[in-house]
């Protein structure tokens, strides 16, 4: 089956508020309208979206697109509301809405890291945002091209340049918080045992974090 198709499904399958597969949908039909990465037209995208019927977004999200609509460019935005919130800007909605990335073939695997990283970077300054969204897009590009689980997880820990974010994820906390750290930690932690998105959605209650995670990947590893 597609990637691009199971990602998309996936996310559905853990999103319960909307707006992550939303995003993800947005991602998506940029990139296949623009065949490819391109960080202006997805701007603009995610810039209608919030001027129109946006929900769920996040705060951060919010926060920035606020911004942007009152005349701020989006680079003073994302600066901006970085300091506002004193550098707490580590959230996962961009490793939410990122895997369609990893399912659009036409990208090559060596090109994702750098994109997800300027794609976490429209809303998210912190660094470990754009680096657990690549470590995401990673974990997803692997399992479409059939790697198992166990040597997907090799693959991204060795990465040179995620090595040290990896570690970082497996030293966080087990929690049902949105710092994406914990996040990915707790989504790794029940994609490594049985009936993965269930237990996900019963940990996280009327949070909507780890289970987005592993909805998504479940979905790729169970139909690929």
């Amino acid at each position: 089956m597609d990637g691009l198709k199971l990602i998309l499904d996936g996310i559905k399958k853990g999103d319960k508020n909307g707006g992550p597969t939303e995003l993800a949908k947005i991602l998506t039909n940029s990139l296949i309208e623009c065949n490819g990465f391109n960080k202006k037209d997805l701007i603009k995208r995610y810039q209608h979206w919030w001027n129109t019927d946006a929900f769920d977004t996040g705060p951060t999200f919010a926060m920035v697109f606020h911004k942007v609509s009152q005349g701020i460019t989006i680079e003073d935005a994302v600066i901006q509301v970085n300091n506002q919130l004193d550098g707490a800007t580590a959230g996962c909605a961009p490793a939410h809405r990122i895997a369609p990335l990893a399912g659009f073939s036409i990208i090559p695997t060596n090109h994702l890291i750098d994109y997800a990283r300027q794609e976490a970077r429209i809303t998210h300054y912190h660094p470990d945002a754009g680096n657990c969204s690549a470590v995401m897009v990673l974990l997803c590009r692997y399992l479409i091209e059939g790697y198992s689980w166990k040597e997907t997880k090799k693959l991204v820990s060795e990465n040179i340049e995620l090595k040290n974010t990896w570690k970082s994820i497996i030293n966080a906390d087990f929690n049902n918080g949105g710092y994406v750290l914990d996040v990915m930690h707790s989504a790794i932690y029940f994609l490594d045992n049985k009936d993965a998105l269930k237990k996900s959605i019963d940990f996280a209650g009327s949070a909507n974090y780890c289970p987005v995670i592993v909805g998504i990947i479940e979905n790729i590893r169970k139909n690929i």
